[in-house]
């Protein structure tokens, strides 16, 4: 297998497990996915930064409050499926996940749809995720 092929398997896993964690609440497992500092948009009125785990399970409370789904009735539940995953490469140790994705309530009604970027880089030959947007 080729370098850049490797790496897009690395980044793709790091994308799978942070699904993962972040769909059952595992905080402090998602916070070990990210490289300190890292940026946030999402559903945020500004660009936050965050510098280390604490701050990073702050930003999500912030992100998970102000997403869609966070206005539905406690009793209701929902699912996300993921449509299309695309890796890009921009340097040797930087890459972009763009990615598709929907919001549903049991009945299958679409609560929202729309697109995230992620932002993953390596630093001392170890990738992690460094932006959320």
């Amino acid at each position: 297998m080729n370098k850049v092929n490797s790496d897009i398997k690395i980044i793709e896993e790091l994308h799978r497990n942070y699904y993962d964690f972040l769909s059952k609440n595992k905080m402090d497992d998602l916070s070990d996915l990210f490289h300190y500092p890292s940026a946030f948009k999402g559903f945020l009125d500004e660009i936050e930064v965050v510098n280390n785990k604490e701050e990073l399970k702050n930003i999500y409370f912030k992100l998970v409050a102000k997403s869609p789904k966070a206005d539905l009735d406690a009793n209701i539940t929902t699912s996300t499926e993921l449509k299309n995953s695309i890796p890009y490469k921009l340097r040797d140790d930087s890459y972009i996940i763009v990615m598709e994705y929907s919001h549903y309530k049991e009945d299958k009604k679409d609560l929202f749809t729309g697109r995230a970027t992620y932002l993953f880089t390596k630093k001392n030959k170890i990738w992690k995720i460094s932006g959320v947007f």
